[in-house]
């Protein structure tokens, strides 16, 4: 049965290379519905059947499928009370490699928790958990934070964790998801365009910045101000207030269109704009 199918995505896919304005909508529709049923087969199938290069207008097809099915999943994703963080950077992970899985991003998340397991658990505060976390990250693990990014792909979670190498946003979503798996109080905060991990324990009154962009860089109260005053902005208690779910995954799409923008490329800038009104409403 299995082999019956490949077969018929082979043809499907064959087909789609020839495709006219009168059968391009049926075989469009009967592939969409193969890649949501199994979206790494097709994947697979088409590096088997173009070794060298697939045709544009497949190529075209198949990212367009992807992104249209994408737009109704951030949708579902924006309307919940309080999305998980997580699963919105698998699904904008979705926009550059579609067979992306959420299973993908949380078993090289687990296996990192399970390595931190024991030196995390025996930390006597924060500012030791934050200095553990940095030395595994930029150390151990050798994840190296872009200070520019000139492809959309360094803007991918998922590519991150594979590569150990993307933007700097990236890497503070790592400390966020990290930090969740041990119940650490740690959020993300914008100061002044400057993203920075927040690590708070309420019954300390410990409370210290992280910055992902230098090498987990620990940071005070004091050193955030001093930053804000250095560069003669009015200070803002808004700079310490953390980002829900929806404003980093939003601050992701505007990264990706910045990007996509220098390089005039209208093809993927209108899904993203359109991903950006939905997690806007």
């Amino acid at each position: 049965m299995q082999m019956i199918e490949k077969e018929k995505l082979k043809a499907l896919i064959k087909l789609l290379e020839t495709e006219s304005e009168t059968y391009g909508p049926v075989l469009k529709s009967a592939l969409a519905e193969a890649i949501k049923r199994n979206p790494v087969q097709v994947q697979r199938i088409m590096e088997e059947e173009f070794t060298v290069s697939a045709p544009r207008a497949v190529i075209n097809t198949l990212e367009e499928i992807c992104w249209e099915d994408l737009a109704l999943s951030l949708a579902r994703f924006s309307a919940k009370i309080n999305p998980d963080l997580e699963e919105g950077l698998t699904l904008l992970s979705k926009f550059t490699s579609p067979a992306t899985a959420r299973g993908d991003l949380s078993a090289r998340l687990d296996q990192m928790a399970v390595q931190l397991r024991s030196v995390l658990l025996n930390a006597k505060n924060y500012a030791e958990i934050a200095a553990l976390l940095g030395h595994y990250f930029f150390q151990i693990q050798g994840f190296t934070p872009l200070p520019n990014h000139n492809d959309i792909k360094d803007i991918s979670f998922a590519r991150f964790l594979r590569k150990k190498s993307g933007s700097s946003l990236c890497v503070a979503c790592l400390y966020v998801c990290l930090g969740q798996r041990y119940g650490i109080d740690v959020s993300l905060v914008d100061l002044a365009g400057r993203i920075l991990v927040h690590m708070c324990d309420a019954s300390q009154r410990e409370s210290l910045f992280i910055d992902p962009l230098d090498s987990g860089k620990i940071l005070t109260e004091e050193d955030c101000r001093r930053y804000i005053r250095a560069r003669n902005i009015a200070w803002n208690d808004e700079f310490f207030t953390a980002l829900s779910s929806r404003q980093i995954i939003r601050r992701f799409i505007a990264n990706m269109i910045y990007v996509l923008n220098k390089v005039r490329d209208e093809r993927r800038l209108k899904y993203l704009r359109e991903y950006l009104e939905i997690i806007k409403n």
